[in-house]
């Protein structure tokens, strides 16, 4: 006789109508067992990515418990995509979700998938774990900047895997930061014309998110750096910004009190009167001692007292 397993009427009333199929089938295959995540997928004829992403679910929505099954907290990255076979893709395209992703992407590349590109936009998100909405978004993305080339997609995705972007949220703050505010300190530099390179990504991310600082007082830094050295210096620009954030500047009001706080200090050491130094002497080995201050009277009036006792 089968062995019975009880579910929930939260379960069939809640969850049940919202879940994505998948994940209610490897719910129900993880009920009763502690089966490896490989072994469910077997079973499933899934990945073993789509299983660790289902218990995560069910864990988050709290019916899954830890001690059912380890869920960790990052699905492992293998340092190759996968290949999937015809028989696999058809099988995935069973599940809603994919055929809209696929059908999205076919519309905003303009053709007909093949069946690599199949299997590397949905490596995007067996692989590398990115959700399908952040994968649309990236699709978009991609291709309202002109680049229709689904490797370079690719690269795009492993990018945005390697920083965490893994929401729609955090891909539109991402977004949202390099076409409006790396365009604009480029711009500033002089250099718009131009895509900036893996260095100068970095210290544009850190003025924007490490030091949080606002883009009119981050383009403003630039604008100051081409006039005092007439070039786009990165690092001149990071000092000026990193004495600011230090400073608590937050606005060009709270620049323009900086400005007005290190012209007061300038002019106030111009006025100061300047303290005329004593010449040095210079020693050598004839004089290699200290020397004083003689009172040549003094030593004249000695020698003659000194005379009149011969």
């Amino acid at each position: 006789m089968a062995e019975e397993i009880k579910i929930s009427k939260q379960f069939i009333e809640e969850e049940l109508p919202s879940a994505p199929p998948l994940y209610v089938s490897v719910y129900l295959m993880s009920l009763g067992t502690k089966a490896p995540a490989a072994e469910v997928a077997k079973k499933l004829n899934v990945t073993e990515s789509d299983v660790l992403r289902a218990w995560a679910y069910w864990k988050d929505r709290g019916f899954l418990q830890p001690a059912e099954n380890a869920v960790p907290k990052k699905i492992p990255l293998s340092s190759q995509r996968p290949d999937y076979s015809p028989a696999e893709l058809a099988e995935y395209q069973k599940h809603e979700e994919i055929q809209r992703l696929f059908q999205s992407a076919e519309q905003k590349l303009g053709k007909l998938l093949s069946q690599q590109d199949m299997s590397l936009l949905f490596g995007l998100h067996d692989w590398l774990g990115l959700p399908l909405d952040v994968i649309d978004l990236l699709l978009s993305y991609c291709t309202e900047n002109g680049h229709k080339g689904i490797r370079y997609m690719e690269k795009v995705a492993l990018g945005w895997a390697e920083e965490g972007i893994d929401t729609v949220e955090k891909a539109a703050e991402h977004i949202a930061m390099r076409k409006t505010g790396f365009r604009t300190i480029l711009r500033a530099f002089g250099q718009g014309n131009r895509l900036p390179v893996a260095a100068e990504e970095d210290y544009m991310k850190k003025w924007l998110g490490e030091y949080a600082l606002p883009l009119d007082v981050v383009k403003t830094a630039c604008e100051r750096t081409v006039l005092q050295t007439g070039k786009a210096s990165f690092p001149y620009a990071d000092s000026i910004l990193r004495h600011w954030k230090a400073a608590g500047v937050k606005t060009l009001e709270d620049i323009a009190v900086q400005d007005q706080a290190f012209a007061a200090k300038k002019n106030i050491n111009e006025n100061r009167p300047a303290v005329k130094e004593q010449p040095k002497v210079k020693k050598n080995r004839f004089i290699n001692y200290t020397q004083s201050e003689w009172d040549f009277e003094e030593i004249e009036r000695l020698e003659r007292e000194k005379r009149k006792k011969w």
